[in-house]
């Protein structure tokens, strides 16, 4: 499933090659992306898009003189956008990207935004779990009020962190993991914070330190924007909507790294399964 770095990747491109355009019509491949909303293209057409904003993966696209219409769009677990110029060419970001992927449209696509310049955006999703779907004000505050603080933003407040984790009786790892409390942690990213900041995912978060609170703090924000400064991890073959596929694999510390010497003390990387999830962190350094 694509994280926060990746969304966030695609989001930057998408910006650089959508806004200000207008909508000339949309077609819609599966109603199921736009929650069966048969009125979805009828209310889009002729609209400029004005911005595209993004809280933990989900992205809200607004428009030109409209305060109570928007786009929320979520990519879940096999979700692609897919720009295709006035020439042709295409760029696409997302899950799984494949040569078969830009031959447009494809048998997994949901739904096309046909603008009046000739160019087109394309939403896939094989799975159908992601949507594309309107929103006024209310929904998008209401989806807003869902998510916690992201360690990325420069307003973090780690004080407000170390306490609110300091209550919690889970796992650490189940903690960061949960939306409601911060925002865009992933599997991927959680657990190369955890590994920086030495602390094994299982260990309940009410024991860890103010200090080692912070420095997970710390970790998790340092470890998300290295991750977009490189355009995302490789994995499931993701690409940003320029098709350029994200490196920050090559960075990684412990995801995936099960039976491999960790970089910082050579103990054996171990994967357990935590919070539900696939966990990886060295035995030796994470306390």
């Amino acid at each position: 499933m694509p994280e926060l770095p990746e969304v966030e990747t695609v989001r930057l491109q998408l910006k650089h090659r959508v806004l200000k355009k207008t909508i000339k019509s949309v077609e819609i491949f599966h109603m199921r992306t736009v929650e069966h909303n048969r009125s979805f293209s009828k209310k889009l057409i002729g609209k400029e898009i004005m911005d595209i904003d993004r809280i933990g993966k989900l992205m809200i696209f607004s428009f030109a003189g409209e305060d109570n219409m928007f786009i929320l769009a979520h990519l879940k677990m096999t979700g692609q956008f897919f720009y295709v110029d006035a020439k042709g060419e295409v760029a696409g970001g997302g899950h799984s990207v494949t040569a078969a992927d830009t031959k447009l449209p494809t048998k997994h696509t949901r739904v096309a935004f046909h603008f009046i310049d000739g160019t087109t955006l394309y939403f896939n999703d094989m799975r159908l779990f992601g949507y594309v779907k309107l929103a006024n004000a209310k929904v998008v505050a209401e989806a807003l009020e869902g998510f916690g603080p992201e360690p990325i933003d420069p307003k973090f407040d780690v004080k407000w962190f170390t306490e609110r984790l300091l209550k919690r009786k889970t796992p650490i790892k189940a903690a960061l993991l949960d939306q409601s409390f911060v925002a865009g942690l992933g599997n991927i990213y959680v657990d190369e914070a955890l590994w920086r900041a030495k602390i094994k995912p299982t260990r309940i978060a009410n024991t860890v330190t103010k200090r080692e609170a912070a420095a997970v703090a710390a970790a998790a924000r340092d470890v998300m924007l290295e991750s977009i400064k490189v355009g995302g991890t490789t994995f499931q073959n993701f690409a940003d909507i320029n098709g350029h596929a994200g490196n920050f694999t090559n960075f990684l510390k412990v995801f995936g790294k099960q039976g491999t010497p960790c970089p910082r003390c050579q103990t054996t990387i171990i994967k357990i399964r935590c919070a539900g999830r696939g966990t990886h962190y060295c035995p030796k350094c994470q306390k």
